[in-house]
């Protein structure tokens, strides 16, 4: 609740932004040229965004309906969730963040993402998560979440209204390393 109330008077007062759509064009018949896709391949690395404040952010739903945000890990094919709660039970790590590591977060996020234009976007086939960013309101329950599968680097929203950010090429690795920085050990590595 303290957490609350201090975030809404710290960011009270500032503007919300807005945030980046990409443009993604349709391949023309027989496939992209040789120097379209070299240039692609340098536009899925990451870099460095028009910088959105912390403020900016905080504005932006989940955030915005937040008092806390958790890192967890699990045991599983997805987040333990029952009648519409996660089952803290079956969880094996929880880390609530501090101000200092959500604004890291959240910058990477939505400060870091395609170097350019992406004509491309690939999927792996796989998708067994073990990690996950919980959105906790004022009453500590969560209402949002972002599960992730660092193996195959991708993410299941709990809602169209949630947006991780561009999945620049080395996004997951710094996420990661967020988990790491938090103390969660479980699902960063291939063999756990």
């Amino acid at each position: 609740m303290k957490f609350s109330l201090i975030f809404t008077l710290l960011f009270s007062s500032f503007s919300y932004g807005q945030f980046r759509k990409l443009d993604i064009k349709p391949p023309s018949p027989g496939g992209y040229p040789e120097s379209v896709l070299k240039i692609e391949k340098e536009n899925h690395k990451c870099v460095n965004l028009p910088k959105k404040t912390f403020s900016t952010i905080l504005k932006k739903y989940p955030f915005n309906k937040t008092a806390q945000i958790q890192l967890v890990s699990f045991k599983g094919s997805k987040l333990p969730i029952e009648n519409d709660t996660v089952c803290y039970s079956k969880l094996d790590e929880v880390k609530t963040l501090t101000l200092r590591q959500i604004d890291s977060l959240t910058n990477i996020m939505y400060n870091i993402g395609f170097g350019g234009t992406i004509l491309i976007i690939q999927e792996m086939a796989c998708y067994d998560p073990r990690n996950a960013i919980l959105f906790i309101d004022s009453s500590g329950k969560a209402f949002e979440f972002i599960e992730i599968c660092f193996e195959c680097e991708q993410t299941v929203n709990s809602s169209e209204k949630i947006d991780f950010g561009e999945v620049c090429n080395e996004k997951f690795n710094l996420i990661k390393q967020q988990f790491k920085k938090a103390g969660i050990k479980y699902g960063l590595e291939e063999n756990n």
